[in-house]
């Protein structure tokens, strides 16, 4: 009988899962999961991350039973495991899902293609959903994104037969991995958690959703981010689960039916843009910002972590990130306005600040949070941009994101005695401390660093040239910084899978094509904050993106 080794990384589900469908339809499936230390102890690793991916594979080994199969679980290098599972098992291959989150995988990936062939083993790489190969302007890849969320879900195999001879490691603890439990509390994890999770956010949520979505008090998003980032769940079950309102009368639910798909759409673009260019994984988009330098003060740096900056909306967002790993609680408001303190206010690289953020983050993506980080920090999405937004972390703040002050005292206890209107800019006491910074001044530096910055390319049909190519180096920020495992990254001129975009072999049409990923395809205005707002029939939630 045929058999195939169906290879899981960030797809850890059954339903929607184009490998597992394929390789159960031509025999015996050998479902394998690798514990990867290159991962596993890769400087933006976080612990409560990893404890999340182990309750994903509970999940995932449970629903390979309930179906007549389980689980393989390996631990080590995948190059050198999987082709000895292929020997081991006599399986006629390997199906797996391309990855292209971060640069290590690429390299495994490529390691492990030269690896099989040398011994005349096979893969079969499939592509995941929302991405292509080829370099198409972003309004193409936004009708591609389309199309692929209307096509069907790929089918759950009704049986998985899984040879009853070939023995697995046990289902590791977190410690056994190598890493120590903090304190975040993990949510339930795996497809049914996720599927609970949708249903009732469009059960509850949907009349609030498209304008609570700032506050992070209202706690008005669906928690599905870190079950979207294993794959516990599919973007396309969330699409067309979503879509089943899309017959309801209420305005408000239509337009929180909009943002929840423009979020996911949002993401795939992310990574997207990473295949295209993983130096954005070590680099800003444009040489020059990186060129010129960043500053660095290790106890500013300390501050902004720890929450001890003297602004109680940007501590509060450093406490509850620490506390909670961010997933439902640290909305995309509060992310950016927390991030764009450190970049565009403390002037800090912030590679800095997506490393803080990958090593607690429960739902931490590569694509999302280094593109989010770059783009907050004024030095990615600006090709047409002359002006900045950099947040007000004042009284501004608050009045926009957190009007009752209930988001700042949970995480700032310290000052919950005082009222929401005096939680911007708090008189000096005890036990809190005095603002770091000075705003409008920071701001003014910053801004005319753009400013300064920007001359080379914006406006630019072609802006290739100043695009930031790959480094000799593929060391990952942060290595020095923390005990991690980065041997991988000496390797003398490594390969990728999928190969990155050439930039010296583009041609005008490809780098006008490429141009359109880093533009703002609506015309969006800074806003002007206003006190506690109440929904308005044509009050539609700003985007950023």
């Amino acid at each position: 009988m045929n058999r195939t080794i169906v290879w899981f990384r960030r797809d850890l589900r059954i339903a929607d899962h184009a490998p597992l469908y394929r390789a159960a339809l031509r025999g015996e499936v050998i479902p394998v999961f690798v514990f990867d230390r290159a991962l596993l102890h890769h400087p933006e690793t976080g612990s409560a991350r990893v404890s999340f991916m182990l309750e994903c594979l509970r999940s995932l080994d449970q629903d390979l039973r309930d179906r007549g199969g389980r689980l393989l679980l390996r631990s080590g290098d995948p190059v050198n495991v999987l082709p000895q599972l292929i020997r081991e098992t006599q399986a006629d291959g390997i199906y797996a899902h391309i990855d292209f989150e971060r640069i290590y995988g690429r390299v495994r990936d490529a390691r492990l293609n030269h690896a099989l062939a040398q011994d005349d083993l096979k893969i079969r790489w499939f592509e995941p959903l929302a991405t292509t190969a080829e370099l198409i302007p972003y309004p193409q890849y936004r009708d591609l994104w389309y199309a692929d969320m209307n096509a069907d879900i790929v089918p759950i195999p009704a049986h998985v037969r899984v040879p009853d001879d070939i023995t697995s490691e046990p289902l590791p603890t977190l410690t056994d991995v190598g890493h120590l439990p903090d304190s975040k509390l993990i949510p339930p994890a795996g497809t049914q958690a996720a599927r609970k999770m949708l249903q009732e956010f469009l059960d509850e949520k949907t009349e609030r959703y498209y304008w609570q979505l700032s506050y992070p008090s209202a706690e008005a998003t669906t928690g599905l981010s870190p079950h979207i980032k294993f794959g516990a769940i599919s973007i396309r079950e969330c699409y067309k689960t979503a879509q089943q309102i899309k017959s309801s009368p209420d305005l408000r639910v239509q337009r929180s039916r909009k943002q929840l798909i423009a979020r996911l759409r949002w993401g795939s673009g992310f990574a997207q843009r990473f295949r295209y260019l993983p130096q954005l994984e070590l680099r800003s988009l444009y040489s020059i910002f990186d060129d010129d330098g960043w500053s660095f003060d290790e106890d500013l740096y300390r501050a902004w972590q720890e929450g001890e900056t003297g602004f109680p909306i940007v501590d509060a967002a450093a406490r509850c990130l620490q506390s909670t790993g961010g997933w439902k609680e640290l909305n995309f408001r509060v992310r950016a306005l927390y991030s764009s303190f450190l970049s565009n206010l403390l002037g800090m690289d912030w590679r800095y600040g997506a490393l803080h953020f990958m090593r607690h983050l429960i739902d931490g993506d590569c694509p999302i949070d280094h593109y989010q980080w770059a783009m907050q920090s004024g030095v990615t999405h600006c090709v047409d941009k002359t002006w900045t937004r950099i947040y007000n972390p004042e009284q501004v703040a608050v009045d926009r994101c957190d009007p009752d002050g209930i988001f700042i005292k949970r995480w700032l206890p310290e000052l919950k005695h005082l009222p929401p209107k005096c939680l911007g800019s708090p008189l000096p006491m005890k036990g809190y401390p005095a603002p770091i910074l000075n705003y409008k001044q920071a701001r003014k530096q910053r801004v005319q660093q753009l400013e300064q910055q920007r001359q080379r390319f914006l406006g630019l049909d072609n802006v290739v040239p100043h695009l930031s190519r790959m480094p000799t180096s593929l060391m990952p920020f942060g290595a020095t910084r923390f005990d991690t495992e980065v041997s991988w990254a000496a390797a003398p001129e490594p390969d990728l899978y999928p190969p990155a975009l050439d930039l010296e072999a583009i041609d005008l049409e490809q780098a006008k094509a490429l141009r359109t990923w880093f533009v703002a395809h609506v015309d969006i205005k800074p806003r002007k904050a206003r006190r506690k707002p109440t929904p308005e029939p044509d009050d539609i939630q700003l985007s950023l993106l």
